[in-house]
């Protein structure tokens, strides 16, 4: 569990762990490159933050739920981690899902919980950019790379969960069903939005919080909409934050809206499109990540395990047991799998969707003057119907739905993998380390606590393998970047 020597050593392992990376380092050797810096840089952050800290803090924050750790994430802003999936044009590192996958694992092997709040902010994110929601860009975007340049963290979130609508709000056919409680009316200039949110990750500590909600809750496919929430907005407020057994250091937190205002600039997207395709979007984005954070804990877990079985215990070192040795074997093959499982489904995404954010007309935003970005006609035209259906319309021609609708199959794979393979090798290797205490039990222990939010985040498992049959195999399924232009 100590960070790499250098970038080298980094390069080597990742080289051993992915040898598709070793081909594309032949096409892609840039990209290829500030993966095995991101990954150092991520193994370093751990060594020195995370590790000596993370026990100390899950154990606090079992007595107190109210506490975050805000000088960890402070400690995170040198490696820009906040900024990991913002685009260059606005100060961002502009990592796309195989780089923020991959990081994720890293920090998963450390501590769940800490990297769960980068994650996380990450979703947060997410809907800015899958949407072409590029007049927010200079918005909430650029003032999460500005702070983090200051020393000040500025995190986001997003809601989607219900306390009466979870699973059933992330898939067109389940929401048509779906027991919704928070709706958004239309008022003059905007819309007030009513109702709560629940189980939301860094919902009491971000400055913005993307939320979906429906405009007609009996026509919720067709209505459902996506909303920017600044915390300072009136009627916007924290209601309680929840006792969890696992990920403990990022806080999940109910949220309350009564008649809290969002004016017209704020709403990402046109109205209706926030589950088709916007919410299948951010799930074809997101969920291989998901699978790269269980596969970190399913790796965390394997190396305190592996350290355990080398030391003697009464004079017998466990790992000289065929027993063991099979164990640890059947372990490594699983994490091995779920690796290949979540880097299959980033490049996936990378390659169909996330091509569109490197298009020539995204890049030329880089060139054109911030004064000009930030000016009022700038943001009317962005915010304009026109506008948005321009942006969405080369978003569209960069890429096909069948290529999305694929990426999202694959994601969803390497979700359930991930958390499975998760709860499978930490529950196997705390029982075969038996009760006696020790440092690496505590470790193997907390990743045990730490996994099982993977199988139910990012839909639950059980979702996502209905969400790979219809995209895969059924074809029930389908991600329609053509409503975004229509």
């Amino acid at each position: 569990m100590t960070a790499p020597v250098g970038y080298a050593a980094t390069q080597q392992r990742l080289f051993g762990d992915f040898p598709i990376l070793a081909e594309l380092a032949k096409h892609r050797p840039a990209d290829i490159a500030q993966l095995v810096q991101t990954v150092r840089n991520y193994a370093e952050f751990n060594a020195r933050h995370v590790i000596p800290q993370a026990l100390a803090i899950d154990r606090r924050i079992e007595r107190d739920t109210d506490y975050f750790p805000w000088d960890l994430v402070r400690a995170g802003l040198p490696y820009r981690m906040l900024s990991m999936a913002i685009p260059k044009s606005v100060g961002g590192v502009g990592g796309l899902a195989l780089l923020s996958a991959i990081g994720l694992e890293e920090l998963c092997a450390a501590c769940a919980g800490v990297a769960t709040i980068f994650g996380a902010h990450g979703l947060g994110v997410a809907p800015l950019l899958v949407a072409g929601a590029v007049g927010h860009w200079e918005g909430p975007l650029r003032e999460v790379v500005e702070a983090e340049k200051r020393g000040r963290p500025l995190l986001m979130a997003t809601a989607i969960t219900e306390p009466s609508a979870g699973t059933d709000v992330e898939e067109p056919h389940l929401l048509q069903k779906a027991r919704l409680g928070m709706h958004a009316k239309r008022v003059d200039g905007g819309y007030l939005l009513n109702g709560r949110k629940c189980f939301i990750s860094n919902g009491s500590v971000a400055k913005y919080t993307v939320v979906c909600t429906a405009t007609d809750r009996s026509r919720p496919v067709e209505t459902f909409t996506t909303f920017i929430v600044d915390r300072d907005m009136p009627g916007f407020q924290v209601g309680r934050i929840e006792h969890k057994m696992g990920q403990r250091a990022c806080p999940a937190a109910e949220l309350e809206f009564t008649d809290c205002f969002v004016p017209d600039d704020y709403v990402v997207g046109d109205v209706g499109d926030g589950m088709q395709p916007g919410t299948l979007l951010v799930l074809a984005a997101s969920r291989a990540p998901v699978g790269g954070i269980g596969t970190g804990i399913a790796r965390g877990a394997y190396e305190w395990f592996s350290r355990w079985a080398e030391r003697r215990h009464n004079g017998h070192r466990p790992a000289d047991d065929p027993r063991i040795q099979m164990a640890m074997a059947e372990m490594l093959s699983a994490i091995q799998v779920s690796r290949w499982a979540y880097v299959n489904a980033a490049l996936a995404f990378d390659n169909s969707l996330g091509a569109a954010l490197n298009t020539p007309l995204v890049k030329s935003l880089a060139y054109i003057p911030r004064f000009v970005r930030t000016s009022r006609a700038y943001k009317r035209f962005c915010g304009s119907p026109f506008g948005k259906r321009f942006i969405r319309g080369m978003v569209a021609k960069s890429t096909t739905s069948d290529a999305v609708t694929q990426a999202l199959g694959h994601a969803s794979m390497a979700k359930a993998v991930g958390g499975d393979t998760a709860m499978a090798v930490t529950s196997r290797a705390l029982s075969l380390m038996g009760t006696a205490p020790s440092e690496e039990r505590m470790w193997v222990e907390k990743g045990l606590r730490d996994a099982k939010l993977t199988q139910i985040f990012e839909g639950t498992n059980q979702l996502n393998r209905l969400t790979l049959y219809e995209t895969r195999i059924a074809g029930g399924l389908r991600v329609e970047l053509s409503r975004a232009t229509a």
